[in-house]
């Protein structure tokens, strides 16, 4: 692949550090900059990063992002044309980011292996995803890392310190909610999800009871017969339908679930198999508004 120059990130780079040391006091430094300062030209792939940069009010910062395909909702802000369409999540256009010439890449999951190319397009490139494992956690990490480029850490840390409330009260109530399983439908299919899984938030750290060993079985789950969903018999039955997730055609998780042998479960006789919000969930997995209102989900399904 062609190899871009990075005079002009480099010299941004430089007008901007030269800046920060001139105007940073030491409690600015210890806060990560004075706000307002930090990356004037950001490229995103990671959702995430967008939502995270969103609500902490830097959205102005961003040149472009991935627009092709379904756009998630919760990233309504970036609809307009003033932000270029850099491609999808998986298949970024890296002449489109080139040319956008930006002094930050925020990067995702599905396009890590690209990372030695951003490199070749700007100076500064950082992963913009939280891990699955340790989700919470890892999400915290991450946003407190972004907001410091941008000076904004105090700002984010105060929201950080109220999705830990939420974390410790929803765990509280999924003590006594019974068992859990996580279902995906796609393609007219189901797979399952259990602890370990991209979902482990469900369990490891929302607190829910897994009911029954769900090996997984890479990143679209392990197959289960509705034979074996009923034996399993559990509690509460989260969904999330990934053909609506990305805009396919295909049966509606509700209308693929609605069988005599689902409908014995006890999630299904009980009135608790919730249908989570599919782009949240399946597309973008973290940032500081999008987590905070995945946990909410959960907290939903169990108060």
């Amino acid at each position: 692949m062609k190899r871009f120059p990075k005079i002009v990130a480099a010299a941004a780079a430089l007008v901007l550090a030269g800046g920060a040391l001139t105007a940073c006091s030491s409690s600015d430094a210890q806060t990560g900059g004075a706000r307002g300062e930090g990356p004037s030209r950001v490229v995103l792939t990671s959702h995430a990063a967008a939502d995270t940069l969103a609500e902490l009010g830097l959205e102005e910062r961003v040149v472009g992002l991935p627009k092709t395909g379904v756009f998630p909702a919760a990233l309504e802000t970036y609809a307009s044309d003033q932000y270029t369409d850099v491609g999808s999540l998986k298949e970024p256009k890296m002449d489109v980011i080139a040319e956008l010439g930006p002094d930050l890449i925020l990067f995702g999951g599905r396009t890590q292996a690209l990372e030695p190319e951003f490199a070749k397009i700007s100076d500064q490139v950082i992963a913009g995803d939280p891990d699955t494992s340790g989700t919470v956690a890892s999400n915290r990490a991450k946003v407190e890392e972004i907001a410091a480029l941008f000076g904004a850490r105090d700002e984010a840390t105060e929201r950080l310190d109220e999705i830990d409330g939420r974390v410790a009260a929803t765990r509280a109530k999924a003590q006594d909610a019974g068992t859990a399983l996580v279902l995906m439908t796609s393609g007219g299919k189901v797979t399952a999800y259990g602890p370990g899984t991209r979902f482990d938030i469900i369990f490891n750290e929302l607190g829910m009871e897994s009911a029954g060993d769900v090996a997984a079985e890479g990143s679209h789950g392990a197959p289960l017969s509705w034979e074996q969903i009923a034996e399993l018999n559990p509690d509460h039955v989260f969904v999330i339908d990934r053909d609506a997730a990305i805009g396919a055609e295909g049966q509606a998780a509700s209308a693929l679930l609605d069988n005599p042998v689902f409908n014995r479960t006890s999630a299904a006789e009980n009135g608790n198999v919730h249908m989570l919000d599919g782009q949240n969930w399946y597309l973008i997995g973290g940032g500081l508004g999008v987590l905070d209102a995945m946990i909410a989900e959960i907290d939903s399904a169990v108060s």
